[in-house]
Parts: C-alpha cells; structure tokens; sequence
C-alpha cells in the first residue's frame, strides 16, 4: 500500500513538472517573434533564399498558432472523453478549463518578473504555484494528470508516454 501511494505521489509530481514545461516552453516561443531563437531561425531562413524576414516570421508565426490551437482542441477533446467516461463531471471539466487558462495568462504576465529573478527565487515560486496547483487540484477532487492532457511522463525527453487509461 505504502508503494502505491509513493508512486502515486510521484507521478503528480512528475506530472506537474512537466506539465509546467511544457506550458511553458510554449508560451516561451510565442513570445520569441523578437529575437529569440526563432525570429533568429527566421532570419537566417530569410538570408538563405533571399525571403523577406517579416513572410517568414509569419509563417512561423501562424503554425505556432495552428499548433496551440490544435493543442488546445485536443486537451479540450480528451476532457470531453473523460466526461463522457464518467471519470470526471462536466463541473471539473470547466474547473480544469478555467484553471489552465488562469495559469497561462498568470506565467505570460509574469514572464519579465521571472527572468529577472535568482535560479533559487525560481525554484522557491515553482514549488510554491506547484504546492498551490495540488491544494487546487485536492479541493476539486481532480486527478492532476486529467489537468495535463494525459502526459503520463516525460515523452520525446527519453521517458515513458501515456494516456489517462494508464494505471
């Protein structure tokens, strides 16, 4: 019993870590259009074949939308799924729905605070919103990995990938 509850503990950990990482990293690229790495991969697009910068800061621009919205319609998908499975109500469904919004909109405001800060001052807000995001999830009684999208562990990084079903 006691092994059960210790890989459960850290598989929300696990789950939260990642799960902000990966929200992150996205939200990262969408505020690069102005000298960060893409806009310089554009650039340098740009000065190979001759193409005007700001065409191709474009395309990028737009399939990185294309890419967040489609992420978005399947987290959206997979809630609905999980409702439909009756493994969460349709109240936490919108609960999760808001909750994600609230901390994507929080990390791109806070962004600039952030990148100004000490890595120990990161890591004491990281494991603050992470404490936060499970008392949240406890009050709602909502399984942390339905809040993920179903990333189950680390994916392409060299770990292990799952859905919800994955016991």
């Amino acid at each position: 019993m006691i092994n059960i509850n210790k890989k459960i503990i850290l598989s929300a950990l696990v789950l939260t870590i990642v799960g902000a990482g990966i929200l992150g990293t996205s939200r990262v690229y969408a505020q690069n259009t102005n000298g960060g790495p893409m806009s310089t991969l554009a650039q340098m697009i740009a000065d190979k074949f001759n193409l005007n910068k700001n065409d191709v800061q474009t395309v990028f621009d737009q399939y990185r939308s294309d890419r967040q919205s489609q992420t978005q319609a399947n987290f959206e998908q997979k809630l609905s799924q999980a409702v439909t499975d009756g493994k969460i109500t349709e109240a936490q469904k919108q609960l999760i729905l808001s909750k994600h919004k609230e901390l994507q909109d929080s990390r791109d405001t806070s962004r600039s605070d952030i990148q100004n800060m000490t890595p120990e001052e990161r890591k004491t807000i990281k494991e603050t919103q992470k404490q936060a995001l499970e008392d949240w999830a406890k009050q709602n009684n909502i399984d942390l990995k339905y809040f993920f999208g179903g990333r189950m562990g680390l994916g392409h990084f060299g770990g292990m990938k799952g859905g919800w079903d994955t016991k």
